[in-house]
Protein backbone atom coordinates (compact mmCIF):
# COMPACT_ATOMS: atom_id res chain seq x y z
CA UNK A 1 0.00 0.00 0.00
CA UNK A 2 1.42 3.53 -0.53
CA UNK A 3 0.92 6.67 0.71
CA UNK A 4 -1.93 8.06 -1.30
CA UNK A 5 -3.86 4.87 -1.62
CA UNK A 6 -3.95 5.07 2.45
CA UNK A 7 -5.04 8.90 2.30
CA UNK A 8 -7.73 7.86 -0.39
CA UNK A 9 -9.17 4.70 1.89
CA UNK A 10 -9.29 7.67 4.86
CA UNK A 11 -11.13 9.73 2.13
CA UNK A 12 -13.61 7.52 0.63
CA UNK A 13 -14.19 5.80 3.64
CA UNK A 14 -12.96 1.93 3.07
CA UNK A 15 -10.27 2.51 5.33
CA UNK A 16 -12.22 -0.14 7.66
CA UNK A 17 -11.72 -2.80 5.37
CA UNK A 18 -7.99 -1.93 5.20
CA UNK A 19 -7.84 -2.20 9.04
CA UNK A 20 -9.70 -5.96 8.66
CA UNK A 21 -7.53 -6.74 6.60
CA UNK A 22 -3.89 -5.64 7.96
CA UNK A 23 -5.44 -7.11 11.32
CA UNK A 24 -7.04 -10.40 10.18
CA UNK A 25 -3.51 -10.97 8.40
CA UNK A 26 -1.69 -10.65 11.85
CA UNK A 27 -4.33 -12.66 13.46
CA UNK A 28 -3.87 -15.61 10.47
CA UNK A 29 -0.18 -15.28 11.08
CA UNK A 30 -0.54 -15.97 15.07
CA UNK A 31 -2.50 -18.81 14.46
CA UNK A 32 -0.46 -20.45 12.06
CA UNK A 33 2.66 -20.31 14.98
CA UNK A 34 -0.01 -21.51 17.71
CA UNK A 35 -0.84 -24.52 15.39
CA UNK A 36 3.07 -25.42 15.05
CA UNK A 37 3.62 -25.02 18.89
CA UNK A 38 0.84 -27.31 19.72
CA UNK A 39 1.84 -29.64 16.93
CA UNK A 40 5.09 -29.61 18.00
CA UNK A 41 5.56 -32.76 21.29
CA UNK A 42 8.21 -32.10 23.90
CA UNK A 43 7.51 -27.63 23.96
CA UNK A 44 6.55 -26.32 27.19
CA UNK A 45 8.03 -22.73 27.02
CA UNK A 46 6.98 -20.21 24.55
CA UNK A 47 9.64 -16.85 24.22
CA UNK A 48 8.43 -13.51 22.73
CA UNK A 49 11.52 -11.39 22.35
CA UNK A 50 11.81 -7.88 20.45
CA UNK A 51 13.01 -4.01 20.77
CA UNK A 52 11.26 -1.89 22.40
CA UNK A 53 8.15 -0.73 21.41
CA UNK A 54 7.46 -4.08 18.41
CA UNK A 55 4.29 -5.05 20.38
CA UNK A 56 5.78 -7.80 22.33
CA UNK A 57 3.21 -7.45 25.05
CA UNK A 58 -0.26 -7.58 22.72
CA UNK A 59 1.47 -10.08 20.40
CA UNK A 60 2.28 -12.73 23.50
CA UNK A 61 -1.29 -12.01 24.26
CA UNK A 62 -3.01 -12.38 21.03
CA UNK A 63 -1.11 -15.87 20.53
CA UNK A 64 -1.84 -17.05 23.86
CA UNK A 65 -5.57 -16.86 22.94
CA UNK A 66 -4.86 -19.20 19.35
CA UNK A 67 -3.28 -21.26 21.61
CA UNK A 68 -6.54 -21.59 23.74
CA UNK A 69 -8.70 -21.65 20.48
CA UNK A 70 -6.53 -25.25 20.48
CA UNK A 71 -7.67 -26.47 23.82
CA UNK A 72 -4.68 -25.86 25.24
CA UNK A 73 -3.86 -23.73 28.58
CA UNK A 74 -1.06 -21.35 28.50
CA UNK A 75 0.20 -18.57 31.35
CA UNK A 76 1.74 -15.34 30.30
CA UNK A 77 4.48 -13.78 32.07
CA UNK A 78 6.54 -10.66 31.25
CA UNK A 79 10.45 -10.16 32.06
CA UNK A 80 9.22 -6.40 32.71
CA UNK A 81 7.72 -7.82 36.16
CA UNK A 82 10.38 -9.37 36.70
CA UNK A 83 13.21 -5.80 37.25
CA UNK A 84 15.04 -5.83 40.20
CA UNK A 85 14.45 -2.20 40.87
CA UNK A 86 16.51 0.50 40.81
CA UNK A 87 18.57 -0.60 43.76
CA UNK A 88 20.02 -3.12 42.51
CA UNK A 89 19.79 -2.16 38.58
CA UNK A 90 23.45 -2.16 36.57
CA UNK A 91 24.73 0.79 36.21
CA UNK A 92 26.88 1.87 32.54
CA UNK A 93 30.54 2.93 32.84
CA UNK A 94 29.04 6.80 33.32
CA UNK A 95 27.70 5.60 36.70
CA UNK A 96 23.96 5.83 35.05
CA UNK A 97 20.88 3.24 35.76
CA UNK A 98 21.39 1.07 32.51
CA UNK A 99 17.79 -0.23 32.12
CA UNK A 100 18.63 -2.29 28.72
CA UNK A 101 21.21 -4.92 30.70
CA UNK A 102 19.96 -8.28 30.97
CA UNK A 103 20.52 -8.39 35.36
CA UNK A 104 17.81 -5.62 35.05
CA UNK A 105 15.57 -8.93 35.76
CA UNK A 106 15.99 -10.91 38.69
CA UNK A 107 16.95 -13.72 37.08
CA UNK A 108 17.15 -16.92 39.39
CA UNK A 109 13.56 -15.91 41.28
CA UNK A 110 11.92 -15.64 37.50
CA UNK A 111 13.51 -18.96 36.41
CA UNK A 112 12.04 -21.06 39.60
CA UNK A 113 8.67 -19.68 38.53
CA UNK A 114 9.18 -20.99 35.64
CA UNK A 115 9.78 -24.34 36.72
CA UNK A 116 7.24 -24.47 39.68
CA UNK A 117 4.69 -23.71 37.16
CA UNK A 118 5.90 -26.76 35.01
CA UNK A 119 5.44 -29.20 38.04
CA UNK A 120 2.32 -27.97 38.67
CA UNK A 121 2.61 -26.02 41.50
CA UNK A 122 1.35 -22.29 42.59
CA UNK A 123 3.51 -19.28 42.03
CA UNK A 124 2.20 -15.35 43.86
CA UNK A 125 1.55 -13.34 40.71
CA UNK A 126 4.25 -10.53 40.65
CA UNK A 127 4.42 -7.05 39.30
CA UNK A 128 6.55 -3.80 39.04
CA UNK A 129 5.62 -0.48 39.88
CA UNK A 130 6.88 1.93 37.32
CA UNK A 131 6.20 4.81 39.52
CA UNK A 132 8.61 3.78 42.29
CA UNK A 133 10.74 1.30 40.77
CA UNK A 134 10.66 -1.07 42.73
CA UNK A 135 9.18 -5.07 42.40
CA UNK A 136 5.97 -5.83 44.00
CA UNK A 137 3.91 -8.86 44.47
CA UNK A 138 0.23 -9.30 44.55
CA UNK A 139 -1.76 -11.66 47.03
CA UNK A 140 -3.46 -13.48 43.64
CA UNK A 141 -1.71 -17.01 42.72
CA UNK A 142 -1.80 -18.90 39.97
CA UNK A 143 -0.62 -22.34 38.60
CA UNK A 144 -0.64 -24.16 35.17
CA UNK A 145 -2.23 -27.77 34.64
CA UNK A 146 -0.76 -30.26 32.82
CA UNK A 147 0.34 -29.85 29.11
CA UNK A 148 0.17 -26.07 29.04
CA UNK A 149 2.54 -23.38 27.83
CA UNK A 150 4.37 -20.35 29.69
CA UNK A 151 5.19 -17.29 27.31
CA UNK A 152 7.62 -15.19 28.49
CA UNK A 153 7.54 -12.20 26.67
CA UNK A 154 10.22 -8.84 26.82
CA UNK A 155 13.34 -7.90 25.40
CA UNK A 156 15.86 -10.44 27.00
CA UNK A 157 13.12 -13.11 26.83
CA UNK A 158 15.60 -15.17 23.61
CA UNK A 159 18.89 -14.56 26.08
CA UNK A 160 19.17 -18.21 27.31
CA UNK A 161 20.91 -17.16 30.52
CA UNK A 162 17.40 -16.09 31.76
CA UNK A 163 15.89 -19.88 30.84
CA UNK A 164 19.11 -22.19 31.72
CA UNK A 165 16.88 -24.19 33.19
CA UNK A 166 14.44 -25.19 30.07
CA UNK A 167 16.21 -27.70 27.75
CA UNK A 168 16.37 -26.08 24.48
CA UNK A 169 13.55 -28.98 22.95
CA UNK A 170 11.01 -27.43 25.18
CA UNK A 171 11.59 -23.89 23.96
CA UNK A 172 9.86 -21.84 20.87
CA UNK A 173 11.15 -18.70 20.19
CA UNK A 174 9.68 -15.81 18.73
CA UNK A 175 11.00 -12.48 17.68
CA UNK A 176 8.41 -9.68 16.88
CA UNK A 177 9.21 -6.43 14.94
CA UNK A 178 7.34 -4.04 12.36
CA UNK A 179 8.27 -4.70 9.62
CA UNK A 180 7.14 -1.26 7.48
CA UNK A 181 5.40 -1.93 4.06
CA UNK A 182 3.82 1.36 3.71
CA UNK A 183 5.69 2.80 0.47
CA UNK A 184 6.47 6.47 1.04
CA UNK A 185 7.84 7.28 -2.26
CA UNK A 186 9.68 5.08 -5.13
CA UNK A 187 9.81 1.74 -2.80
CA UNK A 188 10.98 3.28 0.29
CA UNK A 189 9.58 2.47 3.47
CA UNK A 190 9.96 3.34 7.17
CA UNK A 191 13.26 1.47 9.16
CA UNK A 192 11.68 -0.95 11.52
CA UNK A 193 13.55 1.48 14.47
CA UNK A 194 12.25 4.41 13.14
CA UNK A 195 8.73 2.86 13.49
CA UNK A 196 8.79 1.88 16.80
CA UNK A 197 10.47 5.34 17.78
CA UNK A 198 6.72 6.75 17.08
CA UNK A 199 5.10 4.00 19.28
CA UNK A 200 7.40 4.66 22.04
CA UNK A 201 6.79 8.56 21.84
CA UNK A 202 3.20 7.69 22.05
CA UNK A 203 3.37 5.06 24.38
CA UNK A 204 5.80 7.12 26.76
CA UNK A 205 3.41 10.09 26.58
CA UNK A 206 0.20 7.99 27.26
CA UNK A 207 1.18 5.89 29.97
CA UNK A 208 4.54 6.96 31.50
CA UNK A 209 3.65 11.25 30.98
CA UNK A 210 7.35 11.75 30.05
CA UNK A 211 8.28 14.59 28.09
CA UNK A 212 8.85 13.74 24.63
CA UNK A 213 12.51 15.00 24.74
CA UNK A 214 13.40 12.56 27.57
CA UNK A 215 12.19 10.18 24.55
CA UNK A 216 14.43 11.29 22.23
CA UNK A 217 17.28 11.49 24.25
CA UNK A 218 17.14 8.15 25.58
CA UNK A 219 16.52 6.43 22.37
CA UNK A 220 20.25 6.21 20.99
CA UNK A 221 20.71 4.39 24.42
CA UNK A 222 18.04 2.04 23.92
CA UNK A 223 18.97 1.39 20.53
CA UNK A 224 22.65 0.83 21.95
CA UNK A 225 21.42 -1.44 24.53
CA UNK A 226 19.42 -3.66 21.19
CA UNK A 227 22.41 -3.97 19.86
CA UNK A 228 24.28 -5.58 22.84
CA UNK A 229 21.61 -7.42 24.58
CA UNK A 230 18.54 -8.57 21.82
CA UNK A 231 20.84 -8.80 18.27
CA UNK A 232 23.17 -11.63 19.32
CA UNK A 233 20.31 -13.79 19.95
CA UNK A 234 17.73 -13.00 17.05
CA UNK A 235 19.46 -15.57 14.46
CA UNK A 236 18.15 -18.51 17.50
CA UNK A 237 14.56 -17.48 16.99
CA UNK A 238 12.08 -20.11 15.37
CA UNK A 239 9.68 -17.88 13.95
CA UNK A 240 9.76 -13.71 13.51
CA UNK A 241 6.30 -12.16 13.36
CA UNK A 242 5.46 -9.16 11.72
CA UNK A 243 3.94 -6.06 14.05
CA UNK A 244 3.79 -3.69 11.48
CA UNK A 245 0.07 -2.22 10.49
CA UNK A 246 0.02 -0.41 7.57
CA UNK A 247 -2.34 2.27 8.63
CA UNK A 248 -0.68 2.91 11.96
CA UNK A 249 0.57 6.32 10.41
CA UNK A 250 -2.20 7.83 10.19
CA UNK A 251 -3.51 6.63 13.77
CA UNK A 252 -0.19 7.89 15.26
CA UNK A 253 -0.46 11.15 13.40
CA UNK A 254 -2.49 13.04 16.18
CA UNK A 255 -1.07 11.90 18.92
CA UNK A 256 2.33 11.63 18.00
CA UNK A 257 2.73 15.20 15.72
CA UNK A 258 2.30 17.60 18.60
CA UNK A 259 4.89 15.45 20.31
CA UNK A 260 7.64 15.71 17.78
CA UNK A 261 6.98 19.57 17.82
CA UNK A 262 7.41 19.99 21.64
CA UNK A 263 10.78 17.42 21.46
CA UNK A 264 12.38 20.06 18.54
CA UNK A 265 11.99 22.78 20.60
CA UNK A 266 13.52 21.37 23.48
CA UNK A 267 16.18 19.28 21.64
CA UNK A 268 16.69 20.73 18.32
CA UNK A 269 15.64 20.09 14.94
CA UNK A 270 17.56 16.88 14.29
CA UNK A 271 17.16 14.77 11.22
CA UNK A 272 15.33 12.26 12.75
CA UNK A 273 12.59 14.41 14.36
CA UNK A 274 12.38 16.78 10.87
CA UNK A 275 12.45 13.37 8.90
CA UNK A 276 9.70 12.35 11.13
CA UNK A 277 7.62 15.30 10.81
CA UNK A 278 7.56 15.86 7.16
CA UNK A 279 6.78 11.84 6.93
CA UNK A 280 3.35 12.76 9.03
CA UNK A 281 2.76 15.95 7.00
CA UNK A 282 1.94 14.14 4.03
CA UNK A 283 -0.65 11.05 5.89
CA UNK A 284 -3.97 11.88 6.67
CA UNK A 285 -4.89 11.53 10.17
CA UNK A 286 -7.66 8.40 10.79
CA UNK A 287 -9.65 8.32 13.63
CA UNK A 288 -9.03 5.51 16.17
CA UNK A 289 -11.99 4.38 16.71
CA UNK A 290 -12.04 1.78 13.67
CA UNK A 291 -9.09 0.12 15.49
CA UNK A 292 -10.03 -3.31 17.02
CA UNK A 293 -9.65 -3.25 20.55
CA UNK A 294 -7.27 -6.13 20.96
CA UNK A 295 -4.70 -4.18 18.01
CA UNK A 296 -1.38 -3.86 18.63
CA UNK A 297 -1.29 -0.61 18.02
CA UNK A 298 -4.03 -0.20 20.99
CA UNK A 299 -0.92 -1.10 22.89
CA UNK A 300 0.67 2.29 21.90
CA UNK A 301 -2.27 4.71 22.10
CA UNK A 302 -4.80 3.47 24.90
CA UNK A 303 -8.16 1.77 24.84
CA UNK A 304 -7.37 -1.81 24.54
CA UNK A 305 -9.81 -4.67 26.02
CA UNK A 306 -7.01 -6.45 27.07
CA UNK A 307 -5.08 -6.15 30.41
CA UNK A 308 -1.92 -5.20 30.70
Amino acid sequence: MTIEELNDAIADGSIGEVVRVAEARQCKALSKIADIVCGRPGIRLILVAGGSSAGKTTTAKRLATQIRVNGREVVHLSTDDYFVGDARNPRDENGELDYEHVKCVDIEPLAADILALFRGESIRERRFDFVNHVPMWKDASFSLRAGGFVILEGIHALNPVLTEGVPDAAKYRLFVEPKPSLDIFAGMTQKPANARFLRRMVRDNQFRKMNPAVTVKIWPKVLAGEEKWIEPFRGNADSTFDSYLPYELAVLKPYVGGLLEKAKMEVGPTYQINGMIRLLEVVSAMSPDVVPGDSIIRETIGGSQLEY
